[in-house]
């Protein structure tokens, strides 16, 4: 999935380059919001990673009694 997210952003900033106007402006628009994305989904599987990793002693919110 980020290997296709950062084709796309790729494209789209070789769009907005070699375009004027409306064309460019969403080409742009575009590649922010798939930048946002990208950025959204490492943010989830690197929390997600780190969540896994930690035992049941050490996780703050595990509150047993």
């Amino acid at each position: 999935m980020n290997k296709l997210l950062m084709i796309a952003i790729g494209l789209q900033i070789g769009l907005a380059l070699t375009s004027e106007g409306l064309s460019q402006a969403l080409a742009e628009l575009t590649a922010f919001l798939l930048t946002a994305i990208l950025y959204l989904n490492h943010k989830k599987s690197k929390s997600a990673s780190n969540k896994n990793a930690l035992s049941p002693s050490t996780d703050i919110n595990n509150i047993s009694t």
